[in-house]
């Protein structure tokens, strides 16, 4: 679970400068630009270094972590997550990033990440494969009872067998809002390539055109014909 009680602290500094060269001043120096939105609050323009993002996301609890956001030089210090994440699709370095501002007291919507436990029998001893259909479940709860994530035991599965929603163990305080039917990871039998068989290989050639059979045919002649 988060604990609001143990603080993390992210350093912010407050940003005037908007648009597209000023970002890219922003990260050339190193920083990477941000907001900060929520609670029918006026939101603000921050700087922030993206290091200590990335050490916050490699938590167990990910963008789910609840942090503190300490304006440098001032006196604002709210509590925060993540909302949204902008990448470089080539080299996956931050380029911008949002952060929401919550209320302890009511419950929020969040996705909660999904781990599989064990090694499934029919890997082991069948040749299958898992395959992880969905990673995360939505749920609803208060800030502090957020889950880190939500391990399910798949070591019993056999081929054709998956885990869904409700094989997840229940939580205090935690409502899944997802399908309980919805698929989480499924054993699948290995997939076989495909060799043509001979009988379909000679249909295909069966198949062909007649003109271009003799189109074929006539070629020899022809080259023949014209070294004579």
């Amino acid at each position: 679970m988060s604990n609001l009680s143990e603080k993390i602290v992210v350093d912010v500094e407050p940003r005037s400068e908007r648009g597209k060269n000023a970002c890219r001043r922003l990260r050339r120096a190193g920083k990477v630009p941000g907001n900060v939105y929520g609670l029918a609050r006026e939101p603000f323009a921050v700087a922030v270094d993206p290091r200590r993002i990335e050490d916050l996301l490699r938590l167990e609890s990910g963008r789910n972590t609840i942090f503190t956001l300490s304006a440098v030089g001032g006196k604002e210090r709210r509590d925060v997550m993540v909302r949204e994440l902008q990448r470089d699709p080539v080299t996956e370095s931050l380029l911008h990033i949002d952060f929401v501002r919550f209320d302890p007291d009511k419950r929020l919507q969040v996705a909660v990440p999904v781990r599989l436990i064990g090694t499934a029998t029919g890997v082991k001893n069948e040749g299958g494969v898992v395959d992880f259909v969905n990673r995360e479940v939505l749920v609803s709860c208060l800030p502090a009872r957020i889950p880190e994530n939500f391990e399910v035991d798949i070591s019993e599965l056999h081929i054709g067998q998956h885990v869904a929603v409700k094989d997840i163990a229940a939580m205090e305080e935690v409502e899944l809002l997802a399908d309980p039917d919805m698929i989480l990871a499924v054993v699948a039998a290995p997939r076989k390539e495909e060799v043509p068989a001979a009988a379909e290989v000679e249909e295909e050639a069966a198949e062909l055109p007649e003109g271009e059979e003799k189109d074929k045919e006539a070629k020899p002649e022809e080259q023949g014909e014209k070294e004579a």
